[in-house]
């Protein structure tokens, strides 16, 4: 290999040995020379010369550590291409991987062969009269596909219908899922296509319109032979009352808004045999609603959630096996009832109601113990319409509850807490939680004392946080030495509010992967150290000045103290602006001047369009580079602030942009860009400025 003449005296390796210190070299030059003050105009030039040694010296060790990769087509095993394939062509937002799969083909002769000889990959059918060339596609689709299993999609009008039938009808013994879209068909028009199929012997799904008229569903008779489709085992899209009565085997899982639970409808679904998933809103029924019990049940559900009145009149539509249950609750004896006739639930979900009785509560001194339930979620929003008397009534009758439930719900492993209470008592049982891996606590009103211990949570490894920013404090009082992710969402209860200090042991979370921090007020935070920190996530919701502050000092202790966050290579910036000179700056810390051991910025992610003259040097920096750029100012506080009055119009529109740095030249850098353009000269455009 000829890099130069003095590749014939060194291996590539003692090559790149030697680069890496006459850039150490430099570095150090650098530090001495920025070390000293001056005005003098030479000592700029000679920083100057310096980093353009610096960047000079990089891009050759870039080049002999960049080992091309081999084509994945040639060393990969031809399933997992296919799989791979597959999963990148695959969109949400498109009904087909069509477009992108013909993009492929365009690679090489190579990757078409290959691409083309993949029946599995062409296997989406797609009928879209507003594509272009939308017949064309389908019928490649239908050649390369073979005899593969067909997902089919019909969204033309049904005038159209006509041109397409005699490309699809013939392929009818391969389809397994079959969409028909509204708009441009609705109802009829479905029917009249269904019957235009002789036989659909393969199909599993069938996906129909649903037309809504004045906030209902349509619910007129369906005409569907479902006598063609004797595998058909899931409808969807559809209003579900017409069709029960028709195939109830289709039945898995349904919503029922009922102004009250008749016998006649406990008939109705007591026939679907796979019934599993049951939500009722019974909406008409009055307290004191006590008609006779139910005479058969539904031995078939396994995952029940109810709203309404008559509580203990739809449990007894429930069998023991019953799993999981959320339901409504208006007072303490129904939670410990529940507990005692479904003892094999393991989720178990209490939705306050709004006339939840605080006041009449009798717990007793119980010794049973439910250890199946894994999963216990409060949620309830009481506390915004009680006069100012109820909540010491709330506080002190639930306080009675969670007390009980340290002995009687003692192996929860997630606990959700949402628009509720946070007590004394609250903590107390979760800190009684042994086995507790996911807390998630949310829009909850704090009334805690000051004298919480601090706990150990040693299987601890999620934790969502979303309160105000008083009630954050109480996460120094856990020690969770599993902690993976947490997140931190500080609530505003009003614009304009006092910063105030928070802060983590250093020693609580020693394993904390993903650090995600949500700001709508105030708050100094003392960030502590992560020494196993990857990715940090910094948003906040308004732009205001002191945001902006707050997230920059998070920066700016990063930027201050590398050695906190070693192996930290992945920042992510959502939200409203920010201050580019303290990213510049953290960025070329870690990235350039750091010592060994500190991983460097690899990625940074921002959701908000960036000028040219900023995203500039973030790219040089995450190569590893000296941009040549504006002086810092021009990236402060006050420059940022000024553009929360006037925000300039950026040169390019992104949805997002992934910055990378895993390779080592620029147009690589320009393929971890994830971005989305109006058109292709504005790519074109990226491609010339990068």
């Amino acid at each position: 290999m000829n890099h130069s003449i003095a590749s014939i005296k060194y291996r590539d390796s003692d090559l790149i040995v030697n680069l890496l210190a006459q850039r150490t070299k430099i570095l150090t030059r650098l530090i001495d020379n920025r070390n000293v003050p001056s005005m003098k105009p030479q000592n700029d030039s000679t920083i100057r010369y310096l980093q353009k040694e610096y960047n000079h010296v990089t891009e050759r060790i870039a080049q002999l550590e960049y080992q091309p990769l081999s084509d994945p087509m040639k060393v990969l095993p031809l399933e997992l291409c296919a799989d791979i394939i597959e999963e990148a062509v695959t969109s949400p937002s498109a009904h087909s991987p069509v477009d992108n799969l013909l993009d492929l083909t365009t690679v090489s002769r190579l990757w078409r062969d290959i691409l083309m000889s993949l029946p599995t990959l062409w296997t989406s059918i797609v009928f879209d009269s507003t594509e272009g060339d939308y017949l064309a596609k389908a019928a490649v689709c239908l050649f390369l596909s073979g005899a593969c299993d067909l997902r089919v999609t019909i969204a033309v009008p049904f005038k159209l219908w006509p041109e397409i039938s005699p490309i699809i009808l013939a392929e009818s013994g391969r389809i397994v899922y079959l969409q028909i879209t509204y708009p441009p068909l609705d109802t009829g028009d479905s029917e009249k296509i269904l019957h235009d199929f002789e036989s659909l012997s393969v199909l599993k799904t069938l996906f129909l319109p649903t037309e809504y008229s004045s906030r209902t569903f349509e619910s007129h008779p369906r005409n569907i032979e479902f006598e063609k489709m004797p595998l058909l085992s899931n409808i969807l899209g559809t209003c579900p009352e017409p069709l029960e009565y028709l195939c109830s085997r289709f039945v898995n899982s349904r919503t029922f808004r009922v102004p009250a639970i008749t016998q006649d409808m406990v008939d109705v679904w007591a026939t679907f045999p796979d019934l599993n998933d049951v939500y009722i809103n019974e909406y008409g029924v009055l307290p004191g609603y006590s008609p006779k019990t139910f005479e058969l049940s539904l031995p078939s559900v396994q995952v029940f959630k109810y709203h309404g009145r008559a509580l203990e009149r739809a449990l007894n539509l429930l069998r023991p096996n019953i799993t999981s249950i959320t339901v409504e609750v208006h007072e303490f004896r129904q939670v410990l009832d529940i507990l005692g006739r479904f003892p094999r639930i393991y989720h178990l979900g209490l939705i306050v109601s709004r006339t939840f009785n605080s006041r009449e509560v009798t717990i007793g001194i119980t010794q049973t113990s439910y250890r199946s339930v894994e999963r216990l979620e409060i949620r309830g929003d009481t506390y915004y319409r009680t006069d100012t008397a109820e909540p010491e009534d709330a506080i002190n009758s639930w306080g009675l509850l969670y007390r009980a439930l340290i002995s009687i719900l003692p192996c929860v492993k997630m606990f959700v807490l949402a628009d509720w209470l946070f007590t004394n008592d609250t903590w107390l049982y979760i800190s009684s939680l042994e086995q507790l891996h996911v807390l998630i606590v949310s829009d909850c009103r704090f009334h805690l004392s000051n004298s919480q211990s601090v706990v150990t949570m040693e299987y601890l490894s999620y934790i969502s946080w979303s309160v105000p920013s008083d009630s954050v404090v109480i996460l120094s009082k856990i020690m969770a030495p599993s902690l993976l992710t947490l997140e931190v969402k500080v609530i505003a209860d009003e614009l304009v509010v006092d910063a105030m200090v928070f802060s983590i042991p250093e020693t609580a979370f020693p394993n904390l992967v993903s650090l995600t921090v949500i700001l709508a007020k105030s708050l100094s935070w003392n960030t502590g150290v992560y020494k196993n920190l990857r990715e940090l996530r910094l948003q906040s919701r308004f732009s205001y000045k002191a945001d902006l502050m707050i997230r920059s000092d998070i920066l700016e202790t990063i930027l201050m103290s590398p050695r906190d966050f070693p192996v930290l290579d992945t920042i992510e910036l959502a939200g409203s602006l920010f201050e580019g000179d303290i990213l510049l700056l953290m960025l070329e810390r870690k990235n350039i001047y750091a010592q060994p051991g500190i991983s460097p910025i690899k990625t940074i992610v921002m959701y908000k369009p960036i000028p040219y003259r900023l995203l500039y040097p973030i790219t040089t920096l995450l190569r590893g580079k000296f941009p040549d750029r504006e002086p810092n100012v021009a990236f402060s506080l006050d420059a940022v602030g000024q553009q929360l009055v006037v925000r300039p119009v950026a040169l390019l529109f992104a949805n997002a942009w992934l910055l990378s740095n895993q390779d080592p030249t620029l147009m690589n850098t320009v393929h971890s860009i994830k971005t989305e353009f109006p058109n292709i000269r504005q790519k074109r455009q990226l491609q010339t400025l990068l």
